[in-house]
């Protein structure tokens, strides 16, 4: 159940990139947005304007350019094998709906364009998330298995995610395309509460677990969070880099 954090760390960025024009001869379905300079001085501005006007525009997907709604955003399955201190074992999530990233704003934005190189820092900032679905794992915790198994629903308040990246621009079939070398994304939480069911066989069991959880979310979330950068990270990089692949940065970046 606690996977959820991490998921939803990799998930406030994710949307991002299903915000942008499949290919510039699409780019006049937004003739409204602005076409960014790549000086310094204005090109942070520009792609903050960009994202915060198109991240709400694009929450229910759009057929022309073949972008997927994401409000809610669909997560089918995913698994993740946990090892840290006396807790070990494999967690999956599955039939998860994660609602909120329509209200995620861009608060401040450094990018810099040089010589083909580009590097971006981001801070957005999301008033609520919300992701519920079913979930299932397989622990050692340590020397009792365990093997819940139930439903989930997890809120979270006030969500600052920082995120930097570094790449490099490259082209091809004639156009310019951007690809990215590094990623780290850190989210800072206001607040998070945990429902959840199936934990033990005994209902008030899984009361007391959860008023634990609930008191203590901070401590679980600060020994969880790296613990499953190692997961994702690496697959957050290459969902970036497998959408980028299709939108050429011309429609939208002078030199």
């Amino acid at each position: 159940m606690h996977y959820t954090i991490g998921v939803l760390c990799l998930l406030i960025s994710f949307h991002c990139c299903l915000s942008v024009p499949a290919s510039p001869r699409d780019y006049k379905v937004f003739a409204d947005l602005p076409t960014c300079s790549t000086e310094e001085d204005q090109l942070s501005d520009c792609i903050k304007q960009i994202f915060n006007t198109l991240n709400p525009r694009l929450k229910d997907g759009n057929t022309d350019l073949k972008i997927p709604p994401y409000e809610p955003l669909v997560l089918n399955r995913t698994s993740f094998q946990y090892s840290s201190g006396n807790v070990n074992g494999r967690i999956t999530m599955k039939n998860a709906k994660i609602y909120g990233f329509s209200a995620n704003t861009a608060k401040e934005v450094n990018a810099k364009y040089k010589d083909g190189k580009v590097k971006l820092r981001f801070l957005t900032f999301l008033p609520k998330l919300n992701i519920a679905g079913q979930y299932k794992a397989d622990l050692q915790v340590n020397q009792l298995q365990i093997k819940p198994k139930g439903d989930f629903n997890v809120t979270l308040t006030n969500v600052e995610v920082t995120t930097i990246t570094d790449g490099e621009v490259y082209e091809k079939d004639g156009h310019r395309f951007f690809r990215m070398k590094n990623i780290d994304s850190n989210p800072k939480i206001g607040d998070l509460h945990i429902k959840a069911n199936g934990i033990f066989q005994d209902p008030e069991l899984d009361k007391i677990a959860l008023d634990v959880a609930n008191q203590y979310w901070r401590d679980i979330y600060g020994i969880m969070l790296p613990e499953t950068r190692q997961y994702w990270q690496p697959l957050l990089l290459r969902i970036f880099n497998e959408v980028l692949e299709l939108v050429p940065i011309d429609a939208f970046l002078k030199d």
